[in-house]
């Protein structure tokens, strides 16, 4: 029994898929995804999961690995922002004793995800050649994650963890920034909003009604815009300052930035466009000499948590 399963969970969806290792190869061979909150606990959607088929089944796997969207504390009992259920670690050992379980936070499966086939078909943003390996991975969705690997002298990969997007969001002096910003502080109640309120589905939501005054769901803002939209263009900075200052911050010396998350994946006008390119540009003479050997490409495969997963998995014991 070489095979694991792997979950990637989402605020909106969970994702889970079957990975045969043959050598150094990862071989998907079955995926599936569940809302998230449609179960009262974890373990009510893990036998769920399992009615989907014995590929699900956590108890036929070598291995399980549990991208989650939070920090992975020493902490038995993990929870997470928009999700109504909890995690415990020990209660899964107890209730799967012979499966080696992984937990890892789902920024850190992202950036094992770009070492994967998952980002063969990425699309380029800005066009660079590179002399480092090292990488990160943004991404907005229901959230927004970070993450980071840092290339080692021994040929492997070292993965530095993320809460970025915790981090007060950096506006500006401009008017109309500061004038958001008052508004997301009367929507949320937050006297500092921070980056999961802006580069986010529920960011760009708030921009749209912002800017119209239309109340409308993240898909339904998406829907309505063009590449030269005031909400696109808006929204192509904020994107882009957030990806160059984490770029400036974990990737001094170049490398590769990847975009991810679905606000982008599926709708790619959104950062493909001059507004976002010039944002990430721009900066001090040092901060552009550094930019200028960081290439930015958008990953378009929903399923890179999963295949990082899969990779974490093939070369990581239990924790």
């Amino acid at each position: 029994m070489n095979t694991s399963l792997v979950c990637d969970i989402g605020g909106t969806n969970s994702r889970f898929a079957c990975f045969q290792q043959e050598g150094n190869k990862l071989l998907l061979e079955s995926a599936t995804a569940i809302k998230t909150n449609d179960f009262a606990s974890f373990e009510e959607l893990l036998n769920a999961l399992k009615e989907k088929g014995g590929q699900f089944d956590v108890q036929q796997h070598r291995k399980l690995v549990l991208a989650i969207p939070g920090p992975v504390t020493p902490a038995d009992l993990l929870s997470f922002p928009n999700i109504k259920w909890t995690i415990s670690k020990s209660k899964l050992k107890k209730l799967y004793p012979n499966t080696e379980i992984s937990v890892i936070n789902d920024f850190t499966a992202q950036a094992y995800g770009c070492l994967t086939a998952a980002v063969d078909n990425a699309l380029p943003l800005i066009s660079l050649e590179q002399t480092r390996d090292d990488l990160a991975i943004v991404g907005a969705g229901t959230g927004l994650g970070h993450g980071t690997l840092k290339k080692t002298a021994n040929g492997g990969y070292l993965h530095l963890p993320s809460e970025a997007g915790h981090i007060p969001f950096p506006f500006v002096t401009d008017d109309f920034e500061q004038r958001f910003r008052f508004f997301i502080v009367q929507q949320t109640g937050l006297a500092h909003p921070v980056g999961d309120n802006v580069v986010s589905g529920r960011g760009l939501a708030m921009l749209h009604q912002f800017i119209t005054g239309k109340l409308l769901s993240p898909s339904e803002v998406a829907a309505e815009l063009a590449a030269q939209s005031e909400t696109t263009q808006w929204f192509a900075k904020f994107y882009a300052r957030d990806c160059r200052n984490y770029a400036l911050t974990t990737l001094a010396g170049g490398g590769k930035l990847f975009i991810s998350g679905g606000v982008a994946i599926k709708n790619p006008f959104l950062v493909d466009n001059d507004a976002f390119r010039n944002e990430f540009l721009q900066g001090s003479d040092t901060a552009q000499d550094v930019l200028a050997h960081i290439a930015v490409s958008l990953i378009q495969d929903e399923r890179i948590g999963l295949f990082g997963a899969a990779c974490y998995a093939s070369q990581q014991p239990a924790c």
